[in-house]
């Protein structure tokens, strides 16, 4: 296809019309931006899942004198979650601008970064840049981020060597180095009985005393993170 160039509300007006709930395939979205950006020249690869119904779509933007190596990547994920049972004033599928606000499902989280960076390959193409720019758009991000470690791979096994990721997911307009995840811990604090005229002299240990400063400490970390890396409080 003849790339046609578009602004970032006519793209995301496009992204959003494309259903890619993460039950469904992402293909028709991931293969509409990939022809786009090979009409521009532009060298794409996907890589698909197992089952091939879904892939991730890696473009990389040359810098001065077709480098390929280093750069940045700008990172995004083309799937949203369901808009099952839901009130929607609009459809969710059909971009909808109310009252300066464009409505639709994965405006915010996150087919805007996408669009803003599809809209922009033709400058950036333009531009005299010493450094390459990587477009990696994945799947699954909402239910496993299976399709994001598959384009880690992707980046590691292709000596990519970026000097960084700018991944577009929404934060307030906050910068953040992370967003936050999830780890589970078991933990067992053991103490020690002894008579209560002993409690002072060493002899007896009392557990629910250390399992409050291991509280405290994770709230502290909490309220660090809150500060520095609003994403990850």
């Amino acid at each position: 296809m003849a790339a046609r160039s578009m602004d970032h509300t006519q793209w995301l007006a496009k992204l959003v019309a494309f259903d890619t709930t993460s039950r469904n395939s992402n293909l028709e979205l991931i293969q509409y931006c990939k022809d786009y950006l090979e009409g521009l020249g532009v060298k794409c690869t996907l890589i698909h899942n197992a089952e091939r119904n879904k892939a991730n779509l890696w473009a990389t933007l040359p810098g001065d004198g077709g480098v390929t190596k280093g750069g940045i990547i700008l990172s995004g994920h083309t799937d949203v979650v369901p808009v099952d049972g839901q009130k929607w004033d609009s459809d969710p599928f059909t971009l909808t601008e109310r009252d300066g606000k464009l409505y639709g499902r994965g405006t915010s989280d996150m087919k805007g970064f996408v669009a803003v960076c599809m809209s922009l390959a033709p400058e950036l193409l333009k531009m005299r840049r010493a450094k390459p720019i990587h477009f990696a758009w994945s799947y699954d991000e909402e239910v496993s981020c299976l399709g994001g470690m598959e384009l880690a791979e992707f980046a590691r096994d292709h000596d990519v060597r970026a000097e960084g990721c700018i991944i577009g997911e929404p934060t307030g307009m906050t910068v953040v180095i992370a967003h936050k995840g999830t780890s589970h811990f078991w933990v067992r604090v053991r103490g020690k009985a002894a008579h209560s005229s002993l409690a002072l002299t060493g002899e007896s240990c009392n557990a629910i005393d250390y399992a409050t400063k291991l509280i405290t400490k994770l709230r502290e970390i909490a309220e660090e993170y809150r500060r520095t890396a609003p994403g990850m409080a």
